[in-house]
């Protein structure tokens, strides 16, 4: 249907403009309370020239210039007190160019290839008792086919300590691995079993050899349940490259299989369930690991049960980049019946994940072990952390003999880094009822 409009003389057109004009010079304006606002439940933002669809996804408000008063007060002590490391920090990015260009990532140490073929590099490890080593680390991915990793590692110190590991491993939904460690320590540490025992060390020497077979079920290592069986020869003797000896100062009445090595097969399930945010650096979330073993003597009566339950929790702070972190482990071993005394060297220890911050590594000795962790993360500059740390730990013969008012206590700081898909770098300074101790850590996973 089609409206005819009556045709108008120039005339005409000239006034009803002009009516026009004056009509909406005399209308009120609109008051801006009737204009929609930001956060009105009718605002709508403005396109960006690219859209009229208000709907559509993409920026819509421009962040803010300048962080909260109260966030900045919260904030500026540490600013202050990590300046330096900021600094240093600084000067690592600056110079990463740099180092790419003198040495491609391929040949950088820690370095994963993608490449498939054979891939020969150096090795260095570092402890307190090992002193500084070195050696040579030979990787071949994709050897068993398309995820797989063969692996050999091995280093030695300039205290005659020795270690090699051998790796294989297929991964995917169902997947499979073989690993063989030898681990040869002159001047192992021993301070005595128990929650008391003394802080001056003893040494022995030790020579583990084990090899494992798994099988594991999920794609993702998080995720994942896994079944293993082993075998592992340990053997002990009299230490040297430091003094005293342990058995010049214990008895076999006081610590079992004081001078006995003993070799012993194991199998059981274990579990890591996680929920997180963030796989490398968690904000929120859990994270619960199990492992269970039965462990059998091949020559000698003892049999046990070992068992280590550990759970994390992960809660922001107002914002991603501040952290609180909780670790809770619990673990034992306890004999079967009919079994005899189990070799004190395969009793749950304060060592590496399970150490006691504040005190030297392998401290504190027994059946049971329980270890509480709690540490506020704030990032200082991408990758790097820095945190502030209490931890309670206790070792004892039984659950019963665990008690709040014998735990062993630590307080300090430290610094975290990623250095891989599975490992993170710390350096904590903690201290203790026996003074200040400083550890680093280069394989650690918390």
């Amino acid at each position: 249907m089609h409206v005819g409009v009556p045709r108008q003389g120039s005339g005409g057109l000239i006034r009803t403009l002009v009516l026009l004009l004056c009509a909406s010079a005399l209308a009120p304006a609109p008051s801006r309370a009737d204009e929609p606002r930001f956060g009105d439940s009718t605002w709508v933002a403005p396109g960006d020239g690219t859209t009229t669809s208000p709907t559509a996804p993409g920026p819509r408000v421009a962040e803010p210039d300048h962080e909260r008063t109260w966030e900045t007060v919260l904030r500026t002590p540490f600013r202050v007190a990590f300046f330096p490391l900021r600094l240093v920090t600084l000067g690592f990015e600056a110079s990463g160019p740099l180092v790419e260009r003198l040495v491609p990532p391929s040949r950088q140490i820690g370095a994963t290839s993608t490449r498939r073929g054979l891939h020969v590099g150096p090795a260095f490890s570092y402890s307190g008792a090992a002193g500084p080593g070195a050696g040579l680390a030979i990787n071949s991915p994709g050897m068993l086919g398309p995820g797989s990793t063969v692996g050999l590692t091995g280093t030695w110190s300039l205290r005659d300590s020795r270690r090699a590991r051998f790796r294989a491993l297929t991964e995917g939904r169902i997947g499979f691995g073989l690993e063989g460690v030898y681990d040869y320590r002159p001047n192992r540490r021993f301070y005595g079993l128990g929650n008391e025992s003394p802080s001056e060390r003893t040494v022995y020497l030790r020579r583990d050899e084990t090899g494992t077979a798994y099988a594991f079920l999920g794609p993702k290592p998080l995720r994942r349940l896994r079944a293993s069986v082993g075998l592992s020869d340990i053997k002990i003797g009299g230490g040297y490259n430091d003094s005293p000896l342990a058995e010049n100062v214990f008895t076999e009445s006081e610590v079992p299989f004081l001078t006995r090595s003993s070799r012993a097969w194991w199998y059981g399930p274990a579990l890591d369930l996680a929920a997180l945010n963030d796989s490398l650096n968690p904000s929120l979330g859990a994270h619960l690991r199990t492992e269970a073993r039965r462990i059998k003597s091949t020559h000698d009566d003892f049999e046990f049960d070992s068992w280590r339950v550990e759970g994390r929790t992960y809660l922001p702070v107002f914002a991603d980049y501040r952290v609180l972190a909780l670790r809770l482990v619990y673990e034992g071993a306890d004999p079967r019946g009919g079994s005899g005394p189990i070799p004190f060297y395969r009793l749950p220890t304060a060592i590496d994940a399970d150490r006691f911050i504040a005190y030297k590594q392998g401290r504190y000795v027994d059946q049971r072990l329980a270890l509480a962790h709690v540490e506020y993360r704030w990032l200082l500059l991408r990758n790097f952390w820095a945190a502030a740390i209490a931890q309670w730990g206790e070792v004892a013969s039984s659950t019963d003999e665990l008690t709040l008012r014998h735990t062993h206590h630590s307080y300090g700081g430290g610094l975290r880094m990623h250095t891989g898909a599975a490992h993170t770098a710390r350096l904590d300074v903690a201290t203790g009822e026996d003074g200040l101790n400083v550890y680093l850590d280069l394989k650690g996973d918390f």
